[in-house]
């Protein structure tokens, strides 16, 4: 459910991008299951895999298959973590667009490689997948796609609304998660692999027409005097984006920022744990889902979890963050230690697991929202440039962790990284807990203060130019907005300054 005016701005990109990234998550540890297979027995094994004759070589694919998705990951996140950084900070100095540009064009060139080994599989190497991921990684990955656009939203959007419409766009990744496991398996069975992989190609092909076409740039209020390409490819990009968490702020700001990341860090660890081992798992005996099922039911987890955020979560903007975060955090838990036991009952993977975390979509861009009220207006870009970095090192600690693990203990109890996923959500859980008391009062009295500060930053800088930042695409209208995107009704503005003075 959208609110009444709502305007659509860079939630298309959002979505074609990860409508495009789980296409190819699954169809993706497809190709590598299959290649590492053929790469080692004969195709008339691989057939018959689950053969109790070929017990052996099961163990050799599942574990081979952990080893080349750990390879991939790393191969995105490490170079992305410094692309991240770079696009944060450019992003807040010389506008919002460009950056935004950057993850759909490296991710064709990516999916160009992946038609190539379909087409070609017998022939090419699976190495050539770790080519793939470090051309996505190079150009920022999903976590900048995913920040320039949460920067973008967070700038147009008023204190007030900026936890909706959050949450609106991340729920653009679950309806990404909804469809595209879905069409993926669609398409690779009636077009095989590389027509998935030129449905991949041309879902970044659209983002980029998009992107030039239809989402105005966001121009920093403060024009920078330097050349962009010479001045935006220097140094400090990585200080200033380092500098927004680290630096000292009033009233224990820093303080809550930290602890936040540091929430949404465990969140991010589990989240990309479970994704990496969750297709192993389920193709793994006693379950032995075949790509077809796997992509119904990670549909329908996805699916719901829109829905909380589409249709449950705006209902629920006069609750604060904190709670929303908790509720999701909870769920998310549940969600875990039903898919642990899954191992004995497969009917519990399905229905049950999928309504149990339903609300667990809900944790992450309530972290995000209640961030963003933490820092100026032109830190936005800096702030999400953090949660990018943070979340391609959770990638790779997941990965490690929990494809070192799982083949470990698959023999002794093969839901034992879940129930590991579901303890370490205990942290969080009492973090946000604690800070629960504290984020309520900074909810209610800074939307007038950070709403006076970008006013007055942006009457200077109108003074020099007459542009509108947020002149397409916003959810404000013209009579109320001001060069943040931050917006605070008059009247509503003087009776909450009367509020702060009088304490």
């Amino acid at each position: 459910m959208m609110a009444t005016g709502y305007k659509i701005t860079v939630e298309p990109v959002l979505f074609l991008y990860m409508l495009a990234v789980f296409m190819l998550y699954a169809a993706l540890q497809d190709l590598i299951y299959t290649k590492v297979c053929l790469q080692d027995f004969a195709k008339r094994i691989c057939h018959d895999l689950y053969n109790p004759e070929n017990r052996e070589a099961l163990d050799v694919v599942q574990t081979g298959s952990s080893h080349w998705v750990l390879g991939s990951t790393l191969m995105l996140a490490l170079p992305s973590i410094v692309t991240a950084q770079f696009l944060g900070s450019w992003s807040d100095t010389y506008g919002r667009k460009i950056p935004m540009l950057l993850p759909p064009v490296g991710a064709m060139f990516a999916s160009l490689l992946y038609i190539i080994m379909s087409v070609h599989l017998y022939q090419t190497p699976v190495s050539l997948v770790l080519l793939a991921s470090f051309l996505t990684g190079l150009c920022g990955g999903f976590t900048s796609c995913i920040l320039t656009c949460m920067s973008y939203v967070a700038q147009v959007s008023s204190f007030r609304t900026r936890t909706v419409r959050v949450g609106i766009l991340e729920s653009m990744i679950f309806m990404g998660g909804t469809i595209g496991p879905l069409l993926g398996g669609w398409v690779q069975e009636a077009g095989g692999r590389p027509a998935t992989f030129t449905v991949i190609m041309a879902c970044h092909a659209a983002i980029v027409i998009y992107i030039i076409l239809c989402v105005r740039n966001i121009p920093p209020r403060h024009p920078p005097q330097g050349y962009w390409v010479r001045d935006g490819c220097g140094c400090q990009h990585l200080r200033e984006s380092a500098s927004t968490v680290i630096r000292e702020r009033q009233e224990n700001r820093r303080s809550y920022i930290v602890l936040l990341l540091a929430s949404a860090t465990v969140v991010m660890i589990c989240t990309a744990g479970e994704l990496d081992i969750s297709y192993l798992f389920v193709k793994d005996k006693p379950i032995e889902w075949g790509f077809e099922k796997y992509t119904w039911y990670f549909s329908l987890k996805y699916g719901l979890g829109a829905v909380a955020l589409l249709g449950i979560l705006p209902l629920c903007s006069k609750v604060p963050d904190t709670v929303l975060a908790l509720i999701g955090l909870v769920s998310k838990a549940c969600g875990l230690v039903v898919l642990a036991i899954a191992w004995e009952d497969t009917g519990c993977v399905c229905g049950p697991r999928a309504a149990v975390s339903m609300l667990s979509t809900w944790s992450m861009p309530t972290l995000r929202a209640a961030m963003s009220k933490l820092v100026e207006p032109n830190e936005q870009g800096k702030l999400f440039a953090c949660v990018a970095l943070l979340e391609n090192a959770c990638t790779l600690v997941a990965s490690g962790v929990f494809n070192s693990i799982y083949p470990a203990t698959r023999h002794i109890f093969r839901g034992f990284t879940f129930m590991m996923a579901a303890t370490f959500l205990i942290l969080p859980i009492v973090i946000i807990s604690v800070l629960h008391k504290a984020l309520r009062q900074f909810s209610k009295y800074d939307s007038v203060e950070l709403a006076e500060e970008a006013r007055e930053e942006f009457e200077d800088a109108d003074s020099d130019r007459n542009v509108s930042p947020t002149a397409q695409g916003e959810d404000i209208s013209p009579g109320q907005e001001d060069g943040s995107g931050v917006r605070a009704d008059e009247s509503t503005q003087e009776q909450n300054s009367g509020t702060i003075n009088s304490e």
